[in-house]
């Protein structure tokens, strides 16, 4: 269990520091001249479409693996492990580049307009490589796949709103530009390193 837990803080925050999960909703505050509350309460807004989508995939995923694993509760410690090494090396190996789309250029006419199509857009393009985790987590039943969510919320929302907060600041002069041409990469190292911990810890 403790492998899942940090497999989805490591995923949740690498996803949440690549820029165009954030960078659009400081481009607007700045455009717009938003104080910092304001920027990064939109932020919020907008990751919360993205959790909420992310999530409501992940649910029935994982109560997927809690069927699963009923049925096939000798099988399940090996599958889930073998299941994620095995996308995480796809992951690993699929080449260069994010996964999720740019976020499409939002006019700034009106403030509800631009939150709506902020928060439309992060809804529309979820985290699909997390889902893998709350397959797996379904297999430990309701309990562990609902931690994991509360956590994959929690470290999502706390990434997005802080590196806005420090963009806001003048501090957006971070090293996570060339960090969407990686994640691929570091995607499939943090499943692999994960699905490997989790054969130890069954044997």
């Amino acid at each position: 269990m403790l492998e899942l837990l940090t497999g989805t803080f490591l995923l949740s925050l690498l996803h949440a520091a690549i820029p165009n999960h954030w960078a659009p909703a400081l481009a607007v505050a700045r455009a717009e001249r938003w104080p910092l509350r304001r920027a990064v309460g939109v932020t919020a807004v907008a990751g919360l479409a993205h959790v909420l989508s992310t999530v409501g995939i992940g649910l029935a995923l994982g109560l997927l693996g809690w069927r699963l694993s009923a049925r096939f509760e000798h099988a399940a410690a090996w599958i889930a492990p073998m299941l994620l090494m095995a996308i995480g090396l796809a992951y690993a190996f699929s080449g260069p580049g994010h996964t999720h789309p740019d976020p499409p250029p939002v006019r700034t006419r009106g403030s509800r307009r631009v939150v709506l199509g902020l928060a439309a857009t992060m809804f529309l393009a979820p985290c699909l490589e997390i889902q893998t985790f709350f397959l797996t987590a379904g297999a430990h039943g309701p309990l562990m796949l609902a931690l994991l969510m509360g956590l994959y919320l929690l470290t999502t929302l706390t990434a997005m709103c802080t590196l806005v907060s420090l963009g806001y600041r003048g501090l957006h002069r971070l090293p996570l530009a060339g960090l969407a041409h990686h994640e691929r990469r570091l995607t499939g190292a943090v499943l692999v390193l994960v699905g490997v911990a989790g054969f130890f810890v069954h044997w």
